[in-house]
């Protein structure tokens, strides 16, 4: 549902509205509480720092489709496919052996955030100007691959170590199927815009796993997961008028 609803903002409404969108914790949050629910509440505070650590790989995952996009051929997705996943798999296994902090991760995370959305600021956004109707099969591909992304990474606990699986709980589940419709239905320009706009929602990601990390356990996961999506959703709020006022964004 998040998917269907971002790629018909991207295409009725503004890529970049939707590549801001999907850097929001939208994803994350709907993976940590299945952790919470199967694993329990324990698991999930000590998973959710790794989920700050697993936002290195997925700036990696970005910028590493980013680049491929420039590149224009017969298998131009398949080759930004292969180049965002093996930035994503080479970052995460680093991380996977070094263990996360819970003040430092978070704090260069957002610095990396935010250069990466003042630099991609920079860069032109394409919009989406020619319409192409939606059919069944689309929207029932779109929901197929969702789904498919979702059930591998929310499994993940029952076959690998908690580091690995909260590295994995913030990898792109809503970008990746996102993107790929766009790019496959528009073209590469349209992608990178998406893209070029999510690492200014991705910080928000840091802010709902730290509130997940101090509040699970002492008001439980419903609570705690309101809390969080208030918080991040009021940082994204503040971080945009914050760097407007200092002209590093439009």
């Amino acid at each position: 549902m998040l998917v269907l609803t971002l790629s018909f903002v991207a295409e009725k409404l503004s890529p970049k509205i939707s590549g801001i969108l999907s850097g929001l914790p939208l994803g994350s949050s709907i993976t940590l509480i299945f952790f919470a629910i199967e694993n329990g509440v324990d698991y999930v505070t000590k998973v959710a720092l790794y989920n700050i650590h697993g936002l290195f790989a997925a700036l990696a995952f970005s910028i590493g489709y980013y680049i491929s996009t420039f590149y224009k051929g017969k298998f131009e997705i398949f080759l930004s496919l292969l180049i965002s996943f093996i930035s994503y798999l080479v970052i995460a296994f680093i991380l996977a052996y070094v263990p996360p902090h819970v003040f430092f991760t978070p704090f260069i995370v957002i610095v990396l955030m935010l250069i990466a959305t003042i630099y991609f600021a920079k860069k032109e956004n394409f919009s989406i100007d020619k319409k192409i109707k939606t059919s069944v099969n689309d929207i029932l591909f779109r929901s197929i691959l969702t789904i498919f992304i979702f059930l591998v990474v929310s499994s993940l606990p029952k076959y690998v170590p908690s580091n690995i699986a909260g590295i994995f709980s913030s990898f792109p589940t809503v970008l990746l199927p996102l993107m790929l419709i766009i790019h496959f239905r528009h073209s590469n320009l349209q992608a990178r815009t998406i893209i070029k706009n999510t690492p200014f929602g991705l910080s928000s990601v840091v802010i709902y796993s730290l509130i997940v990390y101090f509040s699970y356990s002492k008001i439980g996961i419903l609570y705690g997961t309101i809390l969080a999506l208030f918080c991040s959703v009021l940082y994204v709020l503040i971080q945009g008028k914050v760097l407007k006022f200092f002209k590093l964004i439009k």
